[in-house]
């Protein structure tokens, strides 16, 4: 006998907003519970409570009660906030701690919440920021290719819409709502080294450059490009140049065009140590490894070879 219980109606789709209640996520926030009520999209703001400022509990109440003034107005969001467990270690960077946990609390909080879909509100002035920030430590392709504007990770799909629009554009929606926003003081601490770029470096750069914040999202593109060759043509090297440990074999590798070379070493080595690629080491090892035997210093332990083959000996601390 077919079951006569009525079906229950299918859930809304739901979208999250990761909402600090700063400038620019009280826009985003702002326009998506909009968007959500014309769409039938249920809409969750994500606030991450780090517990770094003494503020932080009073940028708590706020998003409450934003949250609050958006059902008033006929575009009902829900709020999930969650607090960082722990600190960053001595000599860590608070900077890169902090986005690290901010982002595994994102998905976490998404997930739970039935969320596919996780908008970010980084925009235009803050890729070039970026952009700016990593030709300055040196970094290659995949550095200077910024932000990307989309990306599936933790079961999640992630999205930063606005990073083609200047931050002015923002601000007037910000306005528009009429929700009000918090300031995050250490925006403008010189500490850190995007405070400085940002107070310091850009102002005078897009006043005697106009156009430099859409330059630089240009090369912000042109260089993920880039990478993305790169990755691609590394793909079909690096099987053929490695051995059955995962070690680089010289006779192989060295037959490879002097470009494809250098990127097939760059692919390894980024293989062995997750934290970062030195230039200089890769220079170096270009320039020095013919085969033979030798050890190079390298971040978390030591690079050697033996009899034709390249290894990575960690550390007994990385270990």
């Amino acid at each position: 006998m077919a079951d006569s219980a009525t079906p229950k109606p299918a859930e809304r789709p739901c979208v999250a907003v990761a909402y600090s209640g700063g400038l620019d996520s009280t826009a985003l926030l702002w326009l998506t519970a909009r968007q959500g009520v014309l769409l039938g999209v249920s809409v969750v703001a994500l606030h991450v409570h780090h517990g770094l400022m003494p503020e932080a509990d009073a940028w708590v109440a706020h998003a409450e009660a934003t949250v609050q003034r958006l059902g008033e107005v006929g575009c009902p969001v829900r709020l999930v906030v969650r607090r960082l467990a722990g600190a960053p270690a001595p000599g860590d960077s608070v900077e890169a701690w902090a986005r690290r946990e901010r982002y595994l609390a994102l998905a976490a909080m998404a997930r739970d919440a039935g969320a596919g879909l996780v908008l970010l509100a980084q925009h235009a002035d803050d890729q070039a920021e970026t952009v700016l920030l990593q030709a300055l430590r040196g970094a290659g392709p995949a550095g200077l290719a910024g932000m990307p504007a989309r990306w599936d990770a933790d079961g999640l799909h992630w999205a930063r819409p606005w990073l083609d629009r200047p931050r002015a554009q923002l601000r007037a929606a910000a306005q528009a709502s009429g929700l009000g926003w918090v300031d995050d003081a250490s925006n403008a601490n010189p500490r850190f080294a995007r405070s400085r770029l940002r107070r310091e470096v850009m102002p005078p750069l897009t006043s005697a450059f106009p156009q430099s914040v859409h330059v630089l999202g240009d090369v912000a593109r042109q260089a993920a490009r880039a990478r993305s060759l790169a990755n691609e043509v590394a793909a079909e090297d690096l099987p053929r140049c490695t051995g059955p440990d995962g070690g680089l074999v010289f006779r192989c590798w060295s037959a490879l065009p002097p470009g494809r070379r250098a990127n097939a070493l760059h692919a390894w080595l980024a293989q062995c140590l997750p934290a970062g690629v030195p230039v200089a080491l890769v220079d170096r090892l270009l320039v020095e490894w013919r085969g033979q035997g030798g050890r190079w210093p390298a971040p978390q332990g030591s690079l050697l070879s033996r009899k034709g083959v390249m290894r990575l000996e960690p550390s007994l601390k990385a270990k």
